[in-house]
């Protein structure tokens, strides 16, 4: 019988792999930024047009912002810690499906995950944990 098993992808930080994930970071940063720029467009547009805006609308454009907001803080803190890390060291790069064989007589462990170790796109290591 084959069955779907979540597998670890871990990754090991290389100069190409740390500039990858600092560039998709920084995209993201900007993305959030340009977002909350909209946000703030959108919300003076409405305030021009209805002088009264109700506080219904106000309340959810600065939750909105407020969400950006951390999400660009964190993504920050992530960047920066991402800098400090050594090369040559692992990291959970994701988590994906696995089609895996089992029969009677199979070690089972669902709580055990197998983990792919990749380096610069290449699988370097497939760790099963059982």
């Amino acid at each position: 019988m084959k069955i779907i098993q979540k597998a670890v992808v871990k990754e090991i930080m290389t100069n190409a792999s740390k500039a990858k994930l600092q560039q998709s970071m920084t995209s993201k940063i900007d993305r959030a930024e340009k977002e909350c720029e909209q946000l703030r467009f959108q919300q003076k547009k409405l305030e021009k047009q209805f002088e009264r805006s109700t506080e219904n609308v106000k309340g959810k454009i600065q939750q909105e912002l407020a969400k950006r907001v951390q999400f660009i803080r964190t993504t920050t803190a992530q960047l920066a810690a991402i800098k400090e890390i050594p090369l040559g060291t692992e990291y959970t790069h994701s988590e994906t499906e696995t089609l895996i064989e089992l029969e009677v007589g199979s070690a089972w462990h669902p709580d055990q995950k197998p983990v792919i170790v990749i380096e610069d796109g290449i699988v370097k290591e497939i760790r099963q944990r059982w």
